[in-house]
């Protein structure tokens, strides 16, 4: 075992930092900006929806080139360049017609970063016996330093909003050639093989309910901001809240192994889904900043306990030949299946709904998600070799 987890971690955590920062400004700003280019908020959740209508095809495909050839590392590169060249033709789109394409081939890219780079932290974290929650919360603080600045800095939602993340992407580029393999390639496995992993019980339990989930969390991902700038408030509001949505992540994400980590996974999540049902009911009532302050640290279990608990789920039932291929299956059904259906009803509810109805959907959905994934079956603490190592790569 490598005596030194931490100095180990750090081309995994500049990498999650570098690409988390990115998104810390495309998530809660770009409906923004597509919405300054007199885009209407069903346009603005189309294109939104496109990132999960494709995620439930192309980051399986990435994860299978990833487990078969052995160079996940490799590949993220190649994710890096292309969805760096992709984002440049996003900031220069300006109508709707123009951002459609280039908002698709952005996502064919960028849809698969994150499993595949999960990837490798669990495998990081088997040789070294290093945390996960430690090394991903890394992402969590480059989320916070850049929608924080971002959001204080900026006086108007202009092209910075998309300028910025394109030059943070750019920075991957060279960042991942840091990056190392550990895992050895699976050279007859089928590029099917992730998909067997659907035959168990618990996994199709665990990917509805965190689908169901995501499709909550869609107002918010989705239409915060437009919400915000329609209450008349400050987009500093936004930046805020993010900010300290992440910075309650980061706390989650650091104690999870020593509060949380001999839980069962599925009862960690059955608390962060009713956390966030309470979240979205609060964002149903308030109007003020003050309101939507008090209830941004709730986020470090919307996103943090749900996400390190999905990844602990996954990683008791998913034999270690097939991570890549589990966590892009996760992403699939769960940023795929579920953002596609929670972006077009974002979109749509919130002109008909406006947004403090919208946000009390919402809330009700995390209840049924709460409900849902405590079907699953709880297993010991240590990875699952058996139930699910059978079938799964012929």
């Amino acid at each position: 075992m490598n005596p030194r987890p931490v100095a180990s971690r750090l081309p995994l955590a500049g990498f999650y930092f570098l690409y988390f920062a990115t998104v810390g400004i495309v998530l809660p700003f770009l409906p923004a900006w597509f919405k300054s280019l007199s885009l209407s908020a069903t346009q603005v959740g189309l294109l939104l929806c496109l990132s999960p209508c494709i995620s439930l095809l192309v980051p399986s495909l990435w994860g299978h080139l990833a487990d078969r050839t052995g160079r996940t590392s490799r590949v993220l590169t190649v994710l890096a360049l292309g969805a760096t060249l992709a984002f440049g033709l996003v900031a220069s789109a300006r109508t709707f017609e123009t951002l459609v394409p280039a908002m698709a081939l952005y996502a064919c890219f960028a849809s698969a970063f994150t499993p595949l780079v999960d990837s490798l932290a669990l495998h990081h974290v088997a040789r070294t016996g290093d945390s996960f929650a430690h090394v991903r919360l890394f992402g969590s603080v480059g989320f916070i330093v850049s929608s924080v600045l971002f959001g204080l800095l900026a006086t108007d939602v202009d092209r910075t909003v998309v300028l910025v993340p394109l030059a943070l992407l750019a920075m991957l580029v060279p960042w991942s050639l840091a990056l190392r393999d550990t895992a050895a390639p699976s050279r007859g496995l089928s590029p099917f093989a992730g998909l067997k992993l659907l035959r168990h019980r618990d996994v199709r339990w665990l990917l509805a309910a965190t689908s169901l989930h995501w499709m909550a969390c869609a107002p918010f991902h989705g239409t915060f901001s437009i919400h915000v700038m329609a209450l008349g408030l400050s987009p500093a509001v936004v930046g805020v809240v993010a900010g300290l949505g992440v910075l309650a992540e980061v706390g989650v994400m650091a104690l999870y192994p020593r509060v949380a980590g001999g839980l069962a996974p599925r009862l960690v999540l059955a608390v962060a889904f009713a956390a966030s049902a309470l979240r979205w009911g609060g964002m149903a009532l308030v109007s003020s900043p003050t309101g939507m302050v008090l209830l941004a640290p709730l986020h470090g279990l919307t996103f943090g306990a749900f996400y390190v608990g999905s990844v602990a789920f996954l990683s008791r039932r998913v034999p270690p030949e097939l991570r890549a291929s589990g966590q892009a299956l996760f992403a699939a059904f769960t940023f795929g299946l579920g953002g596609l259906v929670g972006y077009l009803s974002a979109g749509a509810g919130y002109d008909w709904l406006g947004g403090h109805r919208l946000f009390a959907v919402a809330g009700v959905l995390e209840l049924v998600a709460a409900g849902l994934v405590l079907r699953a079956s709880i297993l010991p603490a240590e990875p699952a070799s058996g139930p699910l190592s059978a079938g799964v790569s012929g």
